[in-house]
Parts: structure tokens; C-alpha cells; sequence
């Protein structure tokens, strides 16, 4: 977010480049962050495991901390 603001005040022409990848009102460069960025966490769920997780109060925080 930060860099995009930097950006729009050095390149002017920047913002309306990165605006022109939209589709609708969803911007597909943050959209394919996010997938990138939500994958490996998803993909990797055990879900057998989420029992023994939800009992241990310790682990559950510190899972809920880290994410």
C-alpha cells in the first residue's frame, strides 16, 4: 500500500496503470496476491487434526497469533 502511494507521487502515470487492471471493481493484482498469499495455509490443512488443536488452548492462540 505504501509503495503504491509512493509510486502515485513519483510516477504519476503509475496509478492509472495499475487502476486499468480491474475488473469490475475488483483488482486483479491484489487478487492474485491474496491467492498466492492464502494457497500453501489452505492447502496443507489437516483437517483430522483440527479436534486436538481446538482442545489445546496454547496451540490455538498461538496459531490464531502467527496468522
Amino acid at each position: 500500500m505504501a509503495a503504491k502511494i509512493g509510486f502515485g507521487f513519483v510516477f504519476l502515470g503509475f496509478v492509472d496503470a495499475i487502476n486499468s487492471l480491474q475488473a469490475g471493481t475488483t483488482s486483479i493484482p491484489i487478487s492474485i496476491g491474496l491467492i498466492f498469499m492464502m494457497y500453501p495455509p489452505l492447502a496443507k490443512v489437516r483437517y483430522e487434526e483440527m479436534g486436538r488443536v481446538f482442545k489445546d488452548i496454547k496451540v490455538l492462540v498461538l496459531s490464531l497469533g502467527q496468522n
